[in-house]
């Protein structure tokens, strides 16, 4: 499963570690999202996110939304976006 949420408090937010420096209390946040990259480029490539990164990495500039899922099923090319397939783009 590509997107999941997690019960272990053992695993930290990726956004977080990089995000802030070393002994920082933010820097070992808990994860709650896991996600795995389904694009040819990242395949298996796997991401811990905490809530609130995982709200930033949804939330675009203008205040869209645009979800784990709608993201992942654009990468794999069941969604159009501005009335255009992705092998058009």
């Amino acid at each position: 499963m590509p997107i999941r949420k997690l019960q272990s408090k053992s695993i930290w937010c990726d956004v977080c570690k990089l995000a802030y420096a070393k002994g920082h209390a933010r820097q070992q946040t808990p994860a709650v999202w896991q996600v795995m990259s389904e694009t040819q480029k990242h395949k298996g490539r796997v991401r811990h996110y905490c809530q609130p990164c995982a709200n930033e990495a949804q939330l675009w500039h203008d205040g869209t939304v645009w979800t784990f899922r709608q993201q992942l099923d654009y990468a794999l090319g069941k969604e159009a976006i501005d009335g255009m397939e992705l092998g058009q783009l």
